[in-house]
Order: structure tokens, then C-alpha cells, then sequence
């Protein structure tokens, strides 16, 4: 490609399976199908990705792996020397015309202007806050290069912002008068590729998706399930899928154990292919996503791409995804989730298959073609090509 850019694409932990990570392998991907040139750094390796064309794979140097013992730093201080330092000799080895930070980091925006201050800079910002630090798990954050409550203010060194939606948008600019681009998230392509009957019925079941963390509200589900969806549709299941997250075991075990108490529910903790996970979103006839406050989620547009219909927050990113009525709901409280599950229970079929029809099509607007132009777009901007 004769007009292709070589692009340094930074997400410090691309080798986990979460929104961030998962989205940014599939923008590298589509990058480099387009035929552009990619440097993906991270502190660890991501197999899918380093098979890909086009990809070279860096991981951030452990400076002090050679350094003697008894010179101590703080794990902060450590970590922030190995990214100045791995960013400086990748920059200076691959020559990229830009770069492109995949999550709300300013620390690799730094180290990429004290190695090359001429080198354009983008940050891709989920959300401008760290929801779910605590003083527990902080540890986890930096042995995963992250920084929480710590840069924020230094957001503007990039420079441009792009955000996942709307609300996100609107908090970057809120807090830091900051203005930003959204470009939507997407899918997998293997969302879209197999056909499938809208118009078959299906069972009463209910499906979340989500890692296990109180923000999520699996155990409030839960709750509901047993207490309100059951008495009033005795056949109704429910379906949770998630991964446990190590800041948050004691979560994880104590909707292990309320889930094998509750008669109709299917609990599964493990990641699962999109094969699997298209099995599971065909099958349900509603999807719903209880976190007030998300910025964003791939797994409601992965559930409409396969027919089923969304139950969303109002408080969200995510209500930007349906008309309410025509394509899903948008619930304003907990009494309107429980009564939009109620109702599209006892929906008849045709009706659900017209809202069914509306989510499917509503979906494709997420696909990964439109995600890499967009990104393109913008990195074109400040590229120095």
C-alpha cells in the first residue's frame, strides 16, 4: 500500500481479554489488513497478534533486571523508567509516522515526546477515570503498567483525543476542557459472517455478559431473577457469562455460590471463543447490561448482531446504541429494567422478531472496516507522513 502508514499502537496489556484489549487487536488487525505498517508495545505478548501481517510485536523492557539489588526505587518509578526507555529504542528502531495510545494513559504519551517531540500523538480514551481502583488492587494495576488517579491532569500533551462514545465525550470535556473525536468501538468480524434465521422463536432466557466486579451488577441480576422474573415467568433462565477479575475474587466467589442457589441459572467463568459466545447471544431472546455509568461495551453490540434484544442504562454510553422501543430498551432505573424484562418475556413473537430485525441491522454499523478508517482519519492528521 503504496500511501501506508507505520504506526506505533501502545495498550500495556493487550494479552488480557478485556473491552480495551480486545478492541485494540481488532483494530490492529483491520489496520493491518488495510495494509498499514504496525508496532504493537505492550508489557506482555499477545499470541493472535503476533501472527498477524504487517505486525511487529515489542514488549517493554525490564531495565532493572540488570540493575544491582540494592539500588531500590519505587515499583511507580521502576515501571515508568522501563517505558521511557522501551519507548525511546522503539522509536528509534522502527521509525513510525505516529502513535497511537489504545487506552486513557498519558505516561506513553510523555515517553513518546521525550524520545521524538515531534512525533504525533493520539490517546484512545475509554473513560477519563479509573473506576475501579481501590486501595486493594492498585498493586495490580501498576504490574500491569497503569497508572490510575495519577496523570489525568496531563491528558492534554496528546496530540488528539479520541473517545468511545458520547458520554465519554462529554466527561473528558467536563472535567479537562478537553474536546475529542468519538469514533465507536467494533466488533469481530466473525459477528457478521455466518447467517442466521431472525424469525426463530426462542426461549425465556436472559443473558449478561461482563467481567465479575460489583460495578456490574451480576448479584443485583441475581436478585431480580429469583424474586421477580421467576414468579412471573416460571420458565424464564438466566445466563451469565464473565471472567473472575483478581481485584475482585471475593466477588467472583460469592456470585459462585448465589448462582448455584438461584433454580435456572447457567454460571460460566471462563472466556469463550465467538463461536461459543454467538451460541449463547442466538439463543437469548434478551440481553441486558446493568452497570450505571459505562462508558461503552462491545458485548451488547455482539448480542444484537446475533438478534438479541438489549435492556441498556440510560446513565451510559451504552444508551446511544438503540432508539428506545425499536431496537431495545433504555431503562432510567432499576424498576424500568425489571419491568422492560417482564415485558419483552411475554412479547409476542412478531413484535420481538421486528425489534430483533432493528438490533441486527443497528449492529453492523460496529464493524471493524468502519472502526480502522475512522482511527486512519484522524492518525492521518498528525501523522508526520
Amino acid at each position: 500500500m503504496p500511501d501506508g502508514l507505520r504506526i506505533l499502537v501502545i495498550h500495556p496489556h493487550i494479552q488480557l481479554f478485556g473491552g480495551s484489549e480486545v478492541l485494540t487487536r481488532i483494530l490492529v488487525s483491520e489496520l493491518s489488513d488495510l495494509g498499514h505498517e504496525v508496532i504493537v508495545l505492550s508489557s506482555g505478548v499477545a499470541e493472535d497478534v503476533v501472527k498477524l501481517k504487517n505486525i511487529k510485536f515489542e514488549v517493554i523492557r525490564d531495565v532493572f533486571s540488570k540493575v544491582p539489588t540494592d539500588f531500590i526505587l519505587s515499583m511507580r518509578t521502576e515501571r515508568i523508567i522501563n517505558i521511557v526507555y522501551t519507548v525511546d529504542e522503539v522509536l528509534n528502531r522502527y521509525e513510525p509516522d505516529v502513535c497511537l495510545v489504545m487506552i486513557q494513559e498519558p505516561i506513553y504519551v510523555i515517553a513518546t515526546k521525550l524520545a521524538d517531540p515531534k512525533m504525533g500523538t493520539a490517546l484512545y480514551i475509554h473513560y477519563p477515570f479509573e473506576e475501579e481502583l481501590t486501595s486493594n488492587n492498585v498493586y495490580v494495576f501498576l504490574t500491569l503498567y497503569r497508572f490510575p488517579h495519577t496523570y489525568e491532569n496531563l491528558y492534554k500533551l496528546a496530540d488528539l483525543h479520541m473517545t468511545n462514545s458520547n458520554y465519554t465525550a462529554s466527561a473528558l470535556y467536563r472535567s479537562f476542557g478537553i474536546e475529542s473525536n468519538v469514533v465507536y468501538p467494533a466488533i469481530s468480524w466473525e459477528y457478521f459472517r455466518n447467517q442466521f434465521d431472525l424469525s426463530e422463536d426462542r426461549k425465556d432466557i436472559i443473558l449478561t455478559v461482563g467481567r465479575f466486579v460489583p460495578q456490574k451488577r451480576q448479584d443485583v441480576l441475581l436478585d431480580w431473577f429469583k424474586r421477580f422474573i421467576k414468579p412471573e415467568v416460571p420458565d424464564a433462565e438466566l445466563v451469565i457469562i464473565g471472567m473472575p477479575d483478581m481485584r475482585f475474587l471475593n466477588y467472583y466467589d460469592r456470585l459462585k455460590k448465589l448462582s448455584s442457589e438461584v433454580e435456572g441459572v447457567t454460571f460460566i467463568d471462563k472466556v469463550l471463543t465467538p463461536d461459543e459466545m454467538m451460541k449463547y447471544y442466538r439463543m437469548a431472546k434478551v440481553y441486558i447490561h446493568l452497570r450505571l455509568g459505562e462508558h461503552f461495551g462491545m458485548a451488547p453490540v455482539e448480542a444484537m448482531s446475533q438478534g438479541a434484544i438489549p435492556i441498556l442504562p440510560e446513565q451510559s454510553g451504552l444508551a446511544e446504541l438503540v432508539t428506545n422501543g425499536r431496537d431495545g430498551y433504555i431503562a432510567r432505573n432499576d424498576e424500568e429494567f425489571i419491568k422492560y424484562l417482564i415485558k419483552l418475556m411475554k412479547t409476542p413473537n412478531q413484535e420481538l422478531i421486528n425489534m430483533r430485525n432493528f438490533a441486527y441491522r443497528r449492529a453492523w454499523y460496529f464493524n471493524p472496516d468502519r472502526l480502522a478508517k475512522e482511527v486512519l482519519h484522524y492518525l492521518k492528521i498528525i501523522s508526520k507522513k
